[in-house]
């Protein structure tokens, strides 16, 4: 202990620690921590959520709009097949 004092105070709170998780909780626990671990959940689940909802607008403004670039892929095609008859009469 006297070569590294840090070391076995980090030992000791680890042990602690361990046996803290052993132990079942008592009616006095729930009762005092409980209210604190449903704000987390709730926290959580908020912050889950905000993300899942990001995450789709941010896939949805990379996909293309489905209607615009079935109108631009029918307008290039009228303009190739436009293109192709005036290529024809000018040939003719």
């Amino acid at each position: 202990m006297e070569a590294s004092p840090l070391a076995a105070l980090l030992g000791g709170v680890a042990i602690g620690v361990a046996i803290g998780a052993l132990l079942p909780r008592t009616q006095r626990e729930a009762e005092a921590l409980g209210p604190l671990g449903k704000r987390l959940t709730d926290g959580a689940a908020a912050a889950a959520r905000a993300a899942r909802e990001a995450g789709r607008q941010e896939i949805e403004a990379l996909i293309p709009d489905k209607d615009g670039a079935k109108e631009k892929a029918t307008a290039l095609l009228g303009n190739v097949a436009k293109a192709a008859r005036d290529g024809a009469r000018s040939a003719a």
